[in-house]
């Protein structure tokens, strides 16, 4: 599988410097209809995009297209939208670079599979920053969070037993990355209760009725990968439980524009929590 792609491959990569304030403004109302008419006139074929500090914060985005030409296209079309953003200075660089498939992390089998899957992702995202201005909670993005990622693993067949091993492993491992005290512990637990009765809402679908757009954007996502999930477990070669905490790590990434990793924390956290007591009900 080749790994290294640079400027005039079939793949195309920006980074794109841009405040955290700005970053999701210059995605959703800038960028994106021009990656929209790409898609819709085939010039590229997917795309993703993740948020990045090298220490700058900056969004990173790859396109992929099938032929040199319409690599020129792309970059002709792009051109005129961020000389626009450089010119106000909405963003104050731009750089291409070359895109390196992580391919111990995703699998040699399954990296392909992994790019369709970051694709849905950006798509669902894009999705959800229209809908993020009409949000009335303050929790409603957390919620959002758990939903997907809840839905992402039961279009992989998780049991909630299995769901609970993957979040302990999870929220274990940035417990000891945030050197989490009593303090942390307790503060933790404390917002979980405040949310726990959300959360069970929007995990059995409860809230759909109250929310009825976020439940679209997420069902339209998973109605989407799960052709490309069907082929994957007979693919990989690495455990599956390695493969999606990689997954839902870049969706958490996508999701929050700033402190993805303390999000992480209470993500996994609460979820660890939620999966606990179900399965203690199945016990019963």
């Amino acid at each position: 599988m080749k790994r290294d792609f640079c400027i005039g491959s079939e793949w195309l990569y920006y980074k794109i410097y841009t405040g955290v304030k700005t970053a999701d403004l210059v995605l959703l109302e800038k960028l994106y209809p021009v990656i929209l008419d790409l898609q819709e006139e085939k010039i590229i074929c997917k795309w993703f995009f993740i948020r990045y500090k090298d220490p700058d914060e900056h969004l990173r985005i790859r396109f992929y297209c099938k032929t040199p030409e319409n690599v020129s296209t792309a970059i002709a079309r792009m051109y005129p939208v961020l000389n626009l953003l450089l010119e106000k200075n909405s963003i104050w660089k731009v750089q291409t670079d070359t895109y390196q498939r992580e391919i111990e992390r995703y699998g040699e089998k399954t990296m392909i599979d992994s790019e369709k899957l970051f694709w849905y992702d950006s798509e669902m995202i894009m999705q959800y920053l229209t809908l993020k201005p009409s949000f009335e909670r303050n929790e409603a993005p957390l919620l959002f969070s758990f939903t997907a990622i809840d839905t992402f693993l039961n279009s992989f067949g998780l049991s909630n037993f299995d769901k609970l091993f993957l979040m302990d492993k999870l929220q274990l491992a940035f417990k000891k990355e945030f050197d989490a005290d009593k303090s942390l512990r307790k503060e933790l637990d404390k917002e979980y209760r405040a949310l726990s009765q959300d959360i069970d809402d929007f995990l059995t679908g409860k809230a759909q009725n109250q929310f009825p757009q976020i439940f679209k954007i997420i069902q339209d996502k998973k109605s989407e990968v799960s052709a490309v999930i069907v082929g994957i477990p007979v693919k990989l070669q690495m455990p599956l439980l390695d493969f999606l905490s990689s997954h839902i790590h870049m969706m958490v990434n996508r999701h929050f524009t700033s402190r993805q990793r303390k999000y992480e924390l209470i993500i996994y956290d609460h979820l660890y929590r939620y999966y606990k007591i179900q399965v203690f009900k199945r016990t019963l």
